[in-house]
This record gives C-alpha cells, structure tokens and sequence, in this order.
C-alpha cells in the first residue's frame, strides 16, 4: 500500500504539470485566433472604405500621387483604428497594440483598380517555462476599387441611366452615394436596464463592456457600450439603377 500512494504522488507531480501546460496554451491559441479574427475584420471594413476612398483620391489627386499614397495611408490607419472593435484584446496580444499593425506594401488602389491590403503584426505569447515569444502574422485583403468608368462622352451619357446606386436592406429609396446621411442608422443613448427592459441583447462584440449607458437604434435588437461599433452600420448593397425598381432618395438621389 505504502509503495502504490508513493507511485501515485509521483504520477501526479508529472501529469499535473503537463495538464496544465496543455491548458494554457489552449487558452493561447484560442486568444490569438480571436485576436486575428479582431484584426481581419477590421481590415475587411477598412478596404471597403479606402474602395469608396479611392474614387475621391482617383478625381482630386490624379496629378499628385506622393500626396495621394500619404493620404490614402493615412486614412486606412484612421478606419483601421475605428473599426477595431476589441481595443483591449489588441493591447494585450499584439506588439504595440494597435499602433503596432502595420500596413507597409499595401496599394490604394493598385494598377489593376484593387484595394490591396497588406497587414502585418507581432503577437507576443507568455508560453510557461519557454517565456515569451513573437510570432508574425500576415493578412491580405484585396477589394476592387470604385473608380468608376471614364469612357468617352457618349458612351458616359448611354451608361448614366445604369449607373451604380446603393440600396439599404428593407430600404424604399435609392441612394446616389454610400455617405448619404439618410443610410446611417438612428443611434441614441439610454441606460442598460432601460434597454434589457425593452427586449435588447448585449452586440456579441462590445456588448460585454457596457457600462450604465449604452447605444441602441430602433430597428436593432442589440445594445452597444461603443458608438462607433462596426454592428451599429446599416447593410447596403451596391446595385445597377437597372436591378433597382425604388424612387430616388429625396437627399441625395437628385
């Protein structure tokens, strides 16, 4: 009896450890697939952005492309930031967080008319008894640039009457372009227990850092801790006039 407990203390000592090991870097694994998650994501958004950016730097700074690259890498940071949705998550994982994201050799757009996203960035990994370590992870986004059609004068005038308009999902109007403020969502503020009273979930994404004030809108079903949340963007789809058979929006469809 005396000799099976000492076998069994030492088969503890051994496999406890390595249970625990397995564990964590499970936990790892899991966290740096939610950090890439977080990353492509916002990456995903931004290209769409910098695709309907493009056509604004194509028109005003044709004849400039030194300002066009520093603006066009300016503005991808400036969405990129925005449509990161766990700011936390990134500060923990990555390499100077989301300042440490780098988007060098990306194209805005390229010569084929592509969005072509090239991210980059170290995550740091705290293994137990190996310490911590750097790992590189690379994404690649690529998006056709909305740049539109520059054929001759006739040809411009017989496709106008089929050009591309944007359409809300359940909307009743066509809309001209993307930013019109009519395609915005109706956001406002009310307090957590107001909103759960009214039949409103915590958003997947933001939902769990709520505070006592919270954003909701009036169609959703979701409250949000963040303005800015990428779940708070009504889903528009660019369509032909000719797909389309709504009036026009009475803002910007004139």
């Amino acid at each position: 009896m005396r000799n099976n407990q000492g076998s069994v203390s030492v088969e503890a000592s051994v496999v406890l450890p390595i249970f625990l090991f397995t564990m964590l870097f499970f936990i790892y694994v899991c966290e740096l697939y939610r950090v890439k998650a977080t990353v492509y994501e916002a990456g995903i958004e931004t290209a769409e952005y910098m695709a309907e950016y493009a056509f604004l730097s194509d028109e005003f700074l044709e004849n400039d492309s030194i300002v066009a690259d520093i603006a066009g890498a300016g503005m991808v940071m400036l969405r990129f930031n925005e449509y990161v949705d766990n700011d936390a998550l990134l500060e923990k994982y990555v390499v100077g967080g989301k300042k440490g994201v780098s988007f060098i050799g990306s194209s805005l757009p390229d010569d084929h008319g592509f969005i072509d996203l090239h991210i980059s960035y170290f995550v740091h990994v705290d293994i137990p008894i190996l310490g911590n370590h750097h790992h590189l992870i690379t994404e690649h986004i690529r998006q056709r640039a909305y740049l539109g059609y520059r054929g001759n004068q006739e040809a411009s005038e017989t496709s106008e009457d089929d050009r591309y308009v944007y359409v809300a999902r359940n909307g009743v109007v066509y809309h001209n372009t993307r930013n019109c403020t009519y395609l915005k969502p109706d956001i406002h503020g009310t307090s957590l227990e107001s909103a759960k009273i009214s039949g409103y979930k915590a958003c997947e994404y933001c939902g769990g850092a709520a505070g006592n004030s919270v954003y909701i809108t009036t169609d959703g079903n979701r409250y949000h801790s963040r303005r800015n949340c990428s779940r708070l963007k009504r889903t528009v789809e660019r369509k032909k006039l000719s797909e389309v058979n709504l009036p026009p929006c009475s803002k910007c469809g004139e």
